[in-house]
Formats: C-alpha cells, structure tokens, sequence
C-alpha cells in the first residue's frame, strides 16, 4: 500500500508542527516542519482519494493543530507580500528560485489540511478564536482569485494582463498558487458557514458584515474562475489542474462548494439577523436567479430553496433595518505576527537577515538543498500515485456498467424506495427517483457524501 506518512511516523509529525516567526520561514528548522507538513498534505489527499480511514485529519484535530496551521498559513503570507518584494530588490534575478518556490507551496499544503480538516464539524469545533483570522485569510484569498479573473490570468492562451509577457517564471507560479489557494478558501468558507452555529457570534458578523461573503459568492459565481476557453476547447479546474470537459454544464467542486455557501448563509435566519437586505445587496444578490438553470437544479437539488428565497427577496425589495450594536472580538494571529516583525526591525530588516539563505550563490549548498527537498516532495512516489489514481478513474465506467449504472440495471430511491434511474452528481453512489426525493434526503446525505 502506498504511503507518504507511515503510521509509527504520524504522531511525530503532527506533535513537531508548531508555529514559527517571519524571520524564521527558510530556516534549517521550519524546513523540517515544512518536510512533514508536505508529506501529511500528500498522505491525506491519498486518504481521501483511496477512501481510506482520515488518519492525518483526526491527528491533526485531536492534537488541536488547526489554529497552527493558519498561524503558519499567515506567517508565509505576510513573507510572500513583504519579505519577498524587498529579497528580489536586492537581487532581481536571483541564481536559484526552487527555495522561495518551497515557502510559496508551503502555504498551500497548510490550505490543503485545512481544507480536509474543515469538512468535518469536529474540525470547525477545534478553531475557536482563530475562526476569526480564517475568516480574514479567505476572504482576502477569494478576492486576490477574483482580482486574477479580471485580468484574464486564466484565459492564460487569449486574454492576457499587459503586464503578463515580462513576467517572471516566479511571479507566474506566485499567481498559480494564489489561484490555487483562492479556490480551495471558497470550499473553506463553505465549511464555516455550514457549521456558524458552533462559533461565537462574531464569527457570523465576520461573515456577513465584514467581509460580505454573500456578495463576495456571487462575484465568484459570475466570474466562473473554474473554467476557461483555450485552443483546446473548454477547461475546468477539477483535481487541482485543468481538465478538457465535454459537458459544459458539469458542476466542479469550486463552483458547488461557492453555491451552497451562498445557501447556508442566506437560509440560516440566526446569522441573518446580522445583514442588511439594503438596495445594493438586493441588487446584486438577484444576479444568482440568472445562473439558476434547470441543469443546475438537477445537479444541486438543494438549491431549490435558496432560488425560492431569492425571488421571494426580489418581490418584497428593499428591507433594510437597523443593525444592533454587538461587540467584537479581534483577530489575534495577524496582529502578533507583526508585532513579532516589528521587534524585529521591519521586514526590510528580516529580508536583509535572509539574504545568506534565499539568494545564495554556493553552488554546493544549493545542489544540496534541491536533493533535500526533492527527497521530502517523493515526487516518484507522486508519479506512481498519480498513475494508480488514473487507472482507477478509467476503470470506474467499466464497474458501472457492469453493475448496472444509470443503463439498465435497477436501483432504489434512497428516499422512497422505488425505481431510481438519477444519482448523485457527487458521489455517484446513492440512487433518487426524482429531484424532490433528492432534496428531501439531503440534510442526512450531506453527512457522508464524500468531497
């Protein structure tokens, strides 16, 4: 069986993440840490695909590593948008890159653990306060995916940016992991407001009045930043890269995990206590009733209520009322992490301090580290992963028509127990007579419909 991380091995792992300063990202022990955050991202996307048991999740939630996670997810954030800028003025064209590459991945495996963590209620439980920098961390996520959107970077063969041509190899793969990222926040957001309940207060003002993500969803539903037009037909953003797809009206994950966070927002009555129905967010709210096809009510039957709500909302217009005054708790990590920085001389300061490290030029201490990181990346591991994981994917039409699928066999409404003939566009696995029968059966669905 394959492995990233063996099981003797996963406690050691998930007990040395801990959390580190700016002025520590490349260094020889967050290195370390940053191999096993790597190989725990590795093991638990391989858990989830071979449907196997989610060691590393209830690891990682057992031992209360989610809020390190975002505190490290925070800490490369702050490096990328302020050490970084000042490291490449002092070399422009620095001789090897594959280190600042390192940090940039390390920040989307932590989004990656988080994003498999989130998915379960007992992992939103273990948040607590830190809700509040997750939050933050995603909206500004989303909107950076967006703000690429609208430049054109995913029409990367068509509509390009001016400034695109003389960008460098490393702002380019600066921009995949910011898209990358941005995508998987939207899931995370999903996660969050599915479970509002289990958080304070503030975390549901967070949502709504701060960050707006009701309107932010729809931004992200109207400018589609799962698909693309390109030489070779269209694209979508299914398994972190882009796939040719026949069906135009397919639903990938991205786009369904944004509609039902619109959905769990908009029809949970204690968190909208918090928002404000005013001119402009009717107005923009309403844009969702266009893209609310019949293709897409078959694939997403819940949605049925949420198109209800949205016309009832365009009848009745403007009800915008009076907003209570609650007080709020504050976002901590963001706030000691530039405190740190601070104590430190500045980011200018730190960038300087890590110049020995990203920029050196020894040419022995760089074909080192390379043999280093390629060994903790196993990328000849990840090829025969990505190879069995094909394999089982080109073999899943024959098990259906052997068992019958959707072409002639007969399966039971899970429902109402008579013939079914649609399935779940997720899963594939459980049967429905009709769209009610679907929607009706959702709310138990929901728990153990896999990702």
């Amino acid at each position: 069986m394959v492995n990233f991380v063996y099981p003797e091995e996963m406690y050691l792992f998930v007990e040395s993440i801990r959390p580190f300063q700016v002025r520590d990202v490349g260094s020889s022990k967050w290195l370390e840490v940053h191999e096993m955050i790597i190989k725990l991202s590795q093991q638990a996307t391989l858990e989830l695909a071979e449907h196997r048991e989610e060691e590393v999740k209830e690891f990682l939630i057992s031992r209360d590593k989610l809020r390190l996670l975002i505190h490290e997810a925070y800490c490369v954030t702050l490096w990328k948008t302020q050490v970084l800028p000042h490291l490449l003025e002092i070399d422009p064209n620095p001789q090897a890159t594959f280190l600042i590459y390192t940090v940039l991945y390390h920040e989307a495996a932590l989004v990656s653990l988080l994003d498999v963590c989130l998915y379960h209620p007992s992992g939103c439980e273990t948040l607590q306060e830190s809700v509040l920098d997750l939050i933050d961390y995603c909206a500004q996520a989303v909107s950076q995916v967006i703000g690429l959107v609208s430049m054109g970077y995913h029409e990367n063969e068509s509509k390009v940016d001016v400034d695109e041509a003389v960008l460098t190899e490393l702002e380019r793969q600066k921009r995949d992991f910011i898209y990358k990222i941005g995508l998987r926040c939207i899931s995370v957001l999903n996660y969050l407001a599915d479970n509002v309940a289990l958080f304070h207060l503030s975390a549901g003002r967070r949502l709504l009045v701060t960050h707006d993500i009701p309107w932010l969803m729809v931004d992200v539903l109207c400018f589609r930043p799962w698909q693309r037009k390109t030489s070779k037909g269209l694209q979508k953003f299914i398994d972190e890269k882009w796939t040719n797809v026949d069906d135009v009206t397919k639903i990938v994950k991205p786009e369904a995990q944004a509609w039902f966070c619109v959905r769990q927002l908009l029809l949970n009555a204690q968190v909208m206590e918090h928002y404000t129905f005013n001119e402009a967010r009717c107005k923009q709210l309403s844009k969702l009733l266009g893209l609310m096809h019949e293709t897409l009510m078959d694939q997403l039957p819940p949605l049925i209520e949420l198109k209800m709500f949205l016309s009832r909302m365009t009848l009745t217009g403007n009800t915008a009322k009076s907003q209570k005054v609650l007080l709020e708790d504050i976002p901590q990590i963001q706030e000691e992490l530039l405190k740190e920085v601070e104590r430190c001389g500045g980011f200018y300061q730190i960038a300087q301090e890590q110049d020995s490290v990203f920029l050196n030029k020894n040419k022995e201490d760089i074909c080192a580290m390379a043999s280093r990181l390629s060994k903790a990346y196993g990328t000849e591991l990840l090829c025969e992963l990505e190879q069995k994981l094909e394999d089982l994917k080109a073999e899943e039409p024959k098990e259906d028509s052997g068992a019958g699928g959707d072409g002639g066999g007969e399966h039971s409404c899970a429902s109402c127990q008579k013939k079914a003939k649609k399935k779940c566009a997720n899963c594939k696995l459980v049967h429905y007579c009709s769209r009610d029968c679907q929607l009706k059966d959702w709310p138990q669905h929901k728990l153990v419909c896999p990702k």
